[in-house]
């Protein structure tokens, strides 16, 4: 499994936020914090941007607080995306021109009745995908890929080669050669005429 930078961030941020809970419960065991209230004048104030802002009148909540608020946004950072990325890595050989890549399922098949009825379940495996590649020139390539099983969902390609459908024949001198030609018979009156006049 490989950790990113976010789930490093994200995890800093869990483990901050716990500090500062624990911290503050142990200062108030020990009495170096009181969830007493204090004097209107000694209140504690936090203002974001002006849109957002606290007051309170016993300082000690802070430590929680903003303990809280950091774990809280730790596990909403957490949640995996709705839908997870495929990364495709690969390169075709020799191809001269743009290739097209199609990436479909595997063939999902729908349990059907004798009267025509469709009715079932799908419980869709990305685990093999098929890939379809085409090219001006090159006979359509297809084949199955694989997923990476662990980590982030990866498709090793490697390197792929089309076929071609007709090979380049270059032009030379061995395969150049006059034709013989003879022109038809254009009769005593010169070039032949098309049609009768009206």
């Amino acid at each position: 499994m490989s950790i990113t930078v976010f789930d490093v961030v994200v995890l800093i941020a869990a483990l901050c936020g716990l500090a500062m809970v624990v911290g503050g419960i142990v200062l108030l065991a020990k009495g170096a914090i009181t969830l007493a209230a204090t004097p209107k004048t000694d209140a504690l104030t936090i203002e974001w941007k002006k849109q957002f802002r606290i007051n309170t009148q016993v300082p000690g909540l802070a430590f929680f607080l903003v303990g809280l608020m950091f774990i809280g946004l730790s596990l909403r950072f957490s949640q995996p995306p709705d839908v997870v990325p495929i990364e495709f890595h690969g390169q075709f050989k020799g191809v001269e021109g743009p290739v097209t890549v199609l990436v479909s399922p595997n063939r999902w098949q729908i349990p059907t009745t004798t009267s025509g009825m469709v009715q079932g379940k799908v419980y869709p495996d990305l685990s093999m995908l098929i890939l379809v590649a085409t090219a001006p020139g090159y006979e359509p390539f297809s084949t199955v890929v694989p997923l990476r099983q662990q980590g982030p969902r990866l498709a090793e390609l490697g390197t792929l080669e089309l076929k071609k459908k007709v090979g380049e024949i270059k032009a030379s001198s061995g395969n150049i050669g006059a034709i013989d030609f003879n022109p038809p018979d254009q009769g005593p009156g010169g070039p032949a005429s098309f049609g009768v006049p009206q």
